[in-house]
């Protein structure tokens, strides 16, 4: 082998995956078992793939093994004589037989960590049986509350106030955190020189403060507006200009120039000001990281509990393995070195540093030449650092260069998948704005088409419709468009935006099964079926897109009452398929994997944790996902939409100074805001310089995710640049048009390259003349409700309609963020506003968070939470039935249940708290205490 260990740099669409595919086939040539070959990917989807592909490329050389021609064409294959060409015969024969027949070890980087912890993971704690999942948030969030020690707790909330902060922002910060965990000591955390600090330096800054407030008063009588200040944080507010100047006498307004200042007392202001913003930033730091050791301790017990782990928790203890030398790594790899001879690593720029630390001694292994076998080792990774988007959450391009020592390093410039003025435009756009990008040729002879257009932040959507109906009207299909834009929130805007116009949108911010449509569904009437709530069965006719009529819900209760006697999940969900022509190949992968289950309770219970995919086929519609969502992705025609809304900092209140090698963390800062910001890095050359490190890379990062953004597109893209704070300022970008639209989709028609077949099949009988497509369904927020929230409100005006629903859950909701998070009345008013504020006014959340408070004055009430641990909002399974408790207060012999009631009293009432203290007596073994909460007018508590 020539290269046997080389670096592939390939640029968008220049055909990595067939790189990897004949690398690969290449090794099987040479004489390589697929057993010693690994093949890593970063998704479920390119491992798929490269297998599809790799298995394509195998069957085709088999085929044409008689072909000598085509077989001259490897690279590693010379043919001298017939003699010879008889072995090359049988050899690929051989090797197609052995490729049938062995382990092939094609997979995801994630899925290879998880087969080195199963083999390893008592050393860790961890149980062999662990299933793999995303984390529960949630579910770590009640963990750590309840972890959480006093003086913790008042620092949260400190830091919540001083920052003008929620909980989830804490939490959102530990998440980020939790990517670099494993390169983040406490010395980062915890400075040594707060201990040696022995004056309050703000004290000492605000006595030179006075000092040059004194000496302009006395000149002249009164208080310039710029020195009106009484505190610490004024003077930062109204020192923010004259603050930075070398000298007082620089600042050229309010007189400053005219005043007999004494520099020396500037000079120490401006230090005290430094040591006070350094002792900020310490205190801050340490806090934070008690705090972040109290949510990394939750996770923890998150997992014992459950006994599962989420990808990035693998990885952590497979480095916990290595780390903490439970096991040499010597031994560690010792099972695979004993087969292992060649590694392909695929997309390599998204590796993080935590895997690259995992998989560095096996590729330093590989690289030394030496095995077991004395077999000659190869290593060869592809990717392209203009992709790398995924700083966030650990990944470091600075690793595409370091792994890539003593290799050989090739380029990829022929583009395979855009037409020719894409190709032209992003070499014209990025050639002087990404270092060292090298331009592509574009291989495919097809012209294509490029449009850049401003619009104001009013129009942007409406921009965007226009463009829609344009390559509608001359043929362009639905299900090869699609809007690429920049975070989620966008995503919902701009589906409701296209949906209140008629356009059949797909929203791919997820594609895990449950997330489908008639996926979804079929869940809503499982839970109408178990509860009888009727905001389940009103779900269930919006997302099939059936209006909801008197004559429907009589249709549905026939159905549901003839499956009366039926247990069995599936059973039930294949009537009501059969009843509704649900035949989405998703919905039947939905069916297939309910088999398991015996009863619609445990289904419901574990249905969220279903990891399962959408068919790819059952996305019908013009696509809108995110710029990172479509990375890997390509389409006919694209769109590329502004930000329509402020950028949200993706790692909260910090960010990392990194040694000169790209990698190692050396400091953390906290960031300060605008005024804060400028001042110290007039007083701070470190802060500054790391900031501006910082700023670079963000920069970067933009221009990666515009580099993504921009070579999605096969044959039309389409730009969208907002007039104002556009993201693509950065590009430079003019309104302009290259290549003729018409001709670009008469082009894609005739080539035959738009997609066919995507109506999916149905197998049960036609579509219902009921049945309202996709553009009917309503808003978003309205197709998308919670699944957890159940019909509670029973206030007697409203009984029955979704506004009472939705009163009753505003109230529970209320409830438990009083008791649980103890968040305050504005806070909760605004996350009331978007959870329900499309059925309820203002004005009415407003009432209930009144009722709440009420609620929460009563003297009984409050004897009883004081009886032991205070549990919200918490589902249970008893009998086969789903319940849920609105309170549970758990004590050492005792439990107490209390159940939240807007209405009057009625029997049915006791009955329902009676079943609940039945069944929590029978779960707990305690003596369980039953109460109503009335909570109309000052509340009243009932006991029963």
């Amino acid at each position: 082998m020539q290269y046997p260990l080389l670096c592939l740099s390939a640029s968008a669409g220049s055909g990595k995956t067939y790189q990897l595919a004949m690398r690969y086939l290449n090794l099987l040539l040479l004489g390589a078992k697929p057993s010693s070959i690994l093949t890593l990917t970063f998704t479920k989807k390119a491992a798929q793939e490269m297998e599809e592909r790799i298995i394509h490329k195998i069957k085709e050389l088999y085929d044409n093994k008689n072909n000598r021609e085509y077989i001259n064409k490897f690279e590693f294959i010379t043919i001298k004589d017939e003699q010879e060409w008889l072995k090359w015969q049988d050899k690929i024969s051989q090797i197609y037989y052995d490729f049938l027949r062995e382990d092939l070890k094609i997979t995801t980087i994630d899925a290879f960590f998880q087969r080195i912890l199963k083999n390893f993971c008592w050393y860790v704690g961890v149980e062999y049986d662990f299933e793999l999942q995303e984390d529960d948030l949630e579910a770590i969030t009640e963990i750590f509350l309840s972890l959480l020690e006093k003086t913790d707790f008042e620092q949260i909330l400190e830091i919540c106030y001083r920052k003008k902060q929620t909980l989830n922002h804490i939490l959102t910060l530990c998440v980020f955190l939790d990517s670099f965990k494993e390169m983040l000591q406490q010395s980062l955390f915890i400075q040594k020189f707060i201990e040696s600090q022995r004056e309050n330096p703000k004290e000492k800054a605000m006595e030179y403060a006075r000092r040059i407030q004194k000496t302009y008063v006395e000149t002249f009588g009164e208080l310039a507006d710029s020195l009106q200040f009484s505190n610490f944080e004024s003077l930062l507010q109204k020192g923010q200009t004259w603050l930075t100047k070398q000298n007082l006498q620089d600042y050229k307004r309010d007189k400053f120039s005219k005043t007999p200042f004494n520099e020396a007392d500037f000079a120490l202001l401006k230090e005290s000001i430094y040591q006070g913003l350094l002792q900020e930033e310490a205190e801050y730091l340490e806090q934070l990281y008690r705090i972040f050791q109290c949510f990394l301790k939750a996770k923890e017990h998150y997992y014992r509990q459950n006994n599962r782990l989420s990808f990035n928790a693998v990885a952590s203890k497979v480095y916990q393995l290595l780390a903490a030398k439970f096991i040499h790594k010597d031994f560690l790899y010792f099972r695979l070195d004993s087969t292992l001879s060649h590694i392909l690593i695929d997309e390599f720029q998204d590796t993080s540093i935590l895997q690259y630390e995992i998989l560095k001694p096996l590729i330093e292994e590989i690289k030394s030449g030496k095995g077991q076998k004395n077999f000659e080792r190869s290593f060869f990774y592809v990717g392209d650092t203009k992709q790398s988007i995924y700083r966030f959450r650990g990944g470091n391009p600075e690793l595409f260069k370091i792994a890539s020592n003593g290799m050989e390093s090739q380029n990829l410039d022929t583009n395979y998948r855009s037409a020719r003025h894409i190709v032209d435009f992003v070499n014209d756009v990025f050639t002087n704005t990404i270092q060292d990008f090298i331009p592509q040729i574009a291989k495919i002879n097809v012209e294509g088409s490029v449009k850049v257009q401003a619009c104001t932040k009013e129009n942007l959507y409406f921009e965007v419709f226009q463009r829609l109906e344009d390559l509608r009207k001359l043929g362009a299909k639905e299900e090869e468009i699609a809007i690429l834009v920049f975070d989620n929130k966008s995503v919902v805007e701009l589906a409701q935006f296209l949906q209140d116009k008629g356009v059949k949108v797909v929203i791919d911010t997820s594609a895990k099964l449950i997330h489908h449509n008639e996926v979804r569904a079929l869940i809503e009437v499982l839970k109408y079926i178990q509860t009888k709530k009727i905001q389940f069965r009103q779900e269930f006719f919006m997302l099939l897109g059936i209006e909801i009529t008197e004559s429907q819900n009589k249709s549905l209760e026939v159905v549901v009452e003839s499956l009366a006697k039926v247990k069995e999940p599936a059973r039930v969900l294949l009537k009501i398929m059969e009843s509704y022509h649900i035949a989405s190949l998703s919905a039947k992968k939905f069916l297939e994997s309910c088999l398991q289950f015996y009863d619609i309770g445990e289904l419901l219970e574990q249905v969220e944790r279903f990891a399962l995919e959408i068919i790819s086929s059952d996305f019908v519609g013009i696509r809108i996902m995110t710029i990172h969502k479509s990375k890997g992705l390509e389409f006919e025609n694209v769109f590329v939409v502004d930000k329509s809304n402020a950028s949200n900092n993706q790692h909260g209140n910090v960010f990392f100074e990194f040694k000169e090698n790209g990698v190692e963390i050396q400091r953390i800062f906290q960031y300060a805001n605008q005024n804060k910001s400028k001042i110290r890095s007039s007083l701070d050359s470190m802060y500054q310089n790391a900031l501006c490190k910082e700023e670079e890379l963000e920069t970067k990062d933009l221009k990666n995710q515009l580099y993504v953004a921009l070579t999605r597109a096969k044959d039309t893209m389409n730009i969208f640049c907002l007039d104002n704070k556009s993201a693509f300022e950065i590009l430079q970008l003019n309104a302009q048009a290259r290549g003729d639209l018409k001709s670009a989709i008469q082009m894609q028609i005739q080539r035959g390259k738009i997609a066919v077949n995507l109506e999916p099949q149905k197998t049960f009988c036609c579509i219902s003349s009921s049945q309202l497509s996709l553009e009917n369904l309503g808003r978003q927020k309205e197709m998308y409700l919670k699944e957890e929230e159940e019909e509670r409100g029973e206030n007697e005006e409203i009984c029955g309609s979704l506004k009472a629903i939705y009163y009753g859950i505003a109230l529970h909701f209320v409830m438990e963020q009083k008791l649980k998070n103890a968040l305050r009345d504005s806070l909760i008013l605004e996350l009331l506003d978007n959870k329900v504020g499309f059925y309820l006014e203002r004005e009415e959340l407003q009432k209930i968070i009144t009722q709440c408070n009420f609620v929460l004055k009563n003297q009984k009430l409050i004897e009883i939470l004081a009886k032991g641990k205070v549990k919200c909002e918490i589902p249970f399974l008893f009998d086969g039935k789903q319940k849920r408790l609105d309170l549970l207060i758990i004590g050492d012999e005792q439990a107490f249940i209390v159940d939240y009631k807007s209405g009057s009293p009625k029997e049915s009432h006791r009955v329902q708290v009676r079943e609940y203290m039945e069944s929590v007596s029978a779960i707990l073994h305690k003596t369980a205490y039953g109460y109503i909460f009335y909570t109309q007018g000052e509340g009243r508590l009932v006991e029963v």
